[in-house]
């Protein structure tokens, strides 16, 4: 009777224990939902979003290729780019960013958006693992200088211009100011 008690309470956890179910995403937070006047969108179904903090971007390392990119992926059925880079965003660094306007287009297509974190973000808790339900496809979220990085760093190493154009359009955001962590 132990033995049953015991084994059902190891399902019990396991099952409804800690979980790395991705949770829904929040609501779309972009400016411009509709990319079909933009000159970017020609033919993209991929999009992501540029990050700055003053000097620096915020970058994932990808789980398989251990290198650099922005948070971004594949857009869903009926889901607009704006929507595609928020989504993406969220599922890959836990973040809910509002999205402004695409600002640059890789080599392969990709649409990348200025994008803002809000201002409860502590960039001294940078770098950081991936949320556990993004370790499918980053394992950490880094803020780095574009500007200090060879194209090798980047998982597709075209990217790295597009980027650094990208980081000059997308405004700062502003994080949490250290003086109102020590307060």
């Amino acid at each position: 009777m132990f033995r049953l008690f015991f084994i059902y309470l190891i399902l019990l956890v396991n099952v409804t224990g800690c979980t790395t179910e991705m949770p829904p995403a929040p609501y779309c937070r972009a400016q411009q939902q509709d990319t079909d006047n933009n000159i970017y969108a020609a033919d993209s179904s991929n999009a992501g979003c540029l990050i700055r903090f003053e000097h620096q971007t915020l970058l994932i390392t990808h789980r398989f290729s251990q290198r650099l990119d922005i948070p971004g992926g594949g857009a869903q059925m009926d889901e607009s780019l704006a929507c595609t880079a928020h989504r993406e965003t969220f599922e890959e660094t836990g973040l809910n960013v509002e999205v402004l306007f695409p600002v640059a287009q890789t080599k392969h297509g990709m649409i990348i958006f200025a994008c803002i974190a809000d201002d409860m973000i502590n960039i001294n808790h940078f770098p950081r693992p991936s949320p556990s339900f993004a370790l499918t496809e980053s394992v950490q979220v880094s803020l780095y200088d574009l500007f200090d990085l060879e194209q090798e760093s980047f998982r597709f190493e075209d990217d790295l211009v597009p980027f650094r154009d990208a980081f000059i359009a997308t405004p700062a955001s502003t994080p949490l100011s250290t003086e109102a962590i020590h307060h």
